[in-house]
């Protein structure tokens, strides 16, 4: 089968005619994101070969002879074989946006907290090959050691490196490309979510009874989200005293203290009355807050008793920045009573969890680490999950880790890149109505008997064996279940497809 190949400049305004001639040693596809990897020969002038190593990055495109897309990409590697000589470049080893996650080093040698450099960017880089980012991570060093650490390591990422080896005599003149998918992409930046989760978890002096009488009610921490999203679950540290057994609920309220949503109830029994606690409050319906607004999340008993009520942690070292805790006292709201400092303000220990549906998670995630799609559409997935991301992942491993999750209808999310560079999600099939058919040659067919030519795998399909009657349908789901295929590699010089499958 004869392939063109197409090369276009990184920003995808002109095409490149590199005067070189081109054979498609591999193709590979994935159900997770399409185009995944090929491997181009490049013959012709030696001094033409040379220039193929300025194609790092360029957009790749693959076509049969009816000048039908087969596969898509970037250059990610160029080999240069010249003679006994080997000139290597790679995207590998790029990085041109840095920043450090360090520990310091306390005067007695203990570790403290961790802290994160700014970013450092070379915008020259950035705008040549597109944001590729990384953060170091360092233990007991200060913020000099990591600042210089990061512009060092900047300085010598930002723009690729060449590798020089031996070959061996009477090689042939020629570069070999390594090519990615498009959905490699995501992985060049991190993402992070810091909203959709509020909390202080401490630890802090400080306790506060309640519901023992009506000057003692309903603590509550004031917070303020910085984006909207859907509450869905609240906690406390709580302890009982004197055995109560009624009823707790958690209640949210506007800043003016005005009653929006209360949770499902929590036996008072249900609680130590020794240790405290984290006690789980669910709200029956998501409430849905708007970022900007303030609110207050607190916890109520239906009822008051002198001598059968409860205890909720506090923080008098007020660690949570973005609020503080009130109580009514049977006409206003006041600040908790501070032991070890008196007049301030106290916090409590509290968490307060929103939800979204993984499919919206998705689609912002990939948004946030896109630099070369045109279009991104995720499908809802009727799974709900925190959207709070703190560790500064890559986007692409968030995405899969959101996609193996998968829909309501525990199915896989699957992802394809266009021709044009449309980012698609998708549900995975029904695995009882496979769409292929494998006979007993290792042909690939439709379900209407049509063959699959070996350079359009039918990647993200399931398929199913149909070489004899006895597992033709009906059949037995136990002994011959259909299987899922993975991904594929095509050989072009010998026009042989390899599927990977997954049962």
């Amino acid at each position: 089968m004869n392939f063109s190949v197409a090369f276009t400049t990184r920003d995808f305004s002109a095409p490149i005619f590199t005067g070189l001639d081109a054979q498609i040693l591999q193709l590979d596809w994935s159900a997770e994101g399409g185009p995944a990897q090929a491997q181009i020969r490049l013959t012709g002038a030696r001094e033409k070969l040379i220039e193929a190593s300025r194609m790092l990055r360029c957009p790749v495109m693959v076509r049969d002879k009816s000048g039908t897309p087969v596969w898509w990409g970037y250059v990610e590697d160029v080999i240069v074989n010249l003679e006994g000589a080997q000139i290597s470049v790679s995207l590998a080893g790029l990085y041109n946006k840095v920043r450090v996650r360090y520990s310091f080093v306390s005067p007695n040698n203990a570790i403290t907290d961790q802290a994160f450099t700014e970013s450092a960017e070379d915008i020259v880089s950035q705008e040549e090959y597109g944001v590729k980012e990384i953060t170091l991570q360092r233990y007991g060093i200060d913020d000099d050691f990591a600042l210089n650490l990061r512009d060092t390591f900047l300085k010598g990422a930002a723009l690729p490196k060449s590798a020089l080896s031996q070959n061996q005599p009477g090689k042939q003149n020629q570069v070999v490309l390594k090519c990615a998918g498009w959905f490699k992409s995501l992985a060049w930046q991190s993402y992070q979510n810091l909203e959709g989760f509020y909390a202080n978890p401490g630890p802090g002096p400080g306790v506060f009874n309640f519901a023992q009488s009506s000057s003692t009610r309903y603590p509550s921490q004031v917070f303020t989200p910085g984006a909207d999203g859907a509450l869905q679950y609240a906690y406390f540290q709580l302890r009982g005293i004197g055995n109560p057994a009624r009823n707790l609920n958690a209640q949210l309220r506007d800043g003016g203290g005005n009653l929006l949503a209360t949770s499902d109830p929590v036996a008072g029994s249900a609680l130590s009355n020794i240790a405290y606690r984290w006690v789980k409050f669910t709200f029956p319906t998501p409430y849905t807050i708007t970022g900007g607004m303030t609110y207050m999340l607190g916890v109520t008993a239906n009822t008051v008793d002198p001598s059968r009520y409860f205890a909720i942690r506090s923080d008098e070292n007020q660690s949570y920045a973005n609020g503080h805790a009130l109580y009514f006292n049977g006409s206003t709201w006041v600040h908790l009573p501070s032991v070890t400092n008196p007049g301030g303000a106290p916090d409590l220990l509290f968490r307060a969890v929103c939800i979204a549906d993984t499919g919206s998670q998705i689609e912002e995630i990939a948004s946030a680490g896109s630099q070369f799609f045109t279009r991104i559409t995720a499908p809802a997935s009727s799974v709900l999950t925190c959207p709070y991301r703190d560790k500064g992942e890559d986007c692409l491993k968030e995405i899969q880790n959101l996609m193996e999750l998968g829909t309501a209808n525990h199915r896989r999310i699957l992802a394809r890149v266009t021709p044009e560079r449309q980012l698609e999600f998708n549900e995975q099939p029904d695995p009882d109505d496979p769409s292929v058919y494998m006979d007993g040659r290792g042909h690939l067919w439709t379900f209407q008997g049509t063959p699959l030519k070996a350079y359009f795998p039918p990647v993200g399909q399931f398929a199913r064996y149909s070489g004899s009657n006895r597992i033709l349908l009906p059949f037995d789901k136990v002994r011959m279940p259909a299987c899922f295929i993975e991904g594929a590699s095509y050989y072009p010089q010998s026009g042989r497809l390899r599927i990977r499958t997954k049962t």
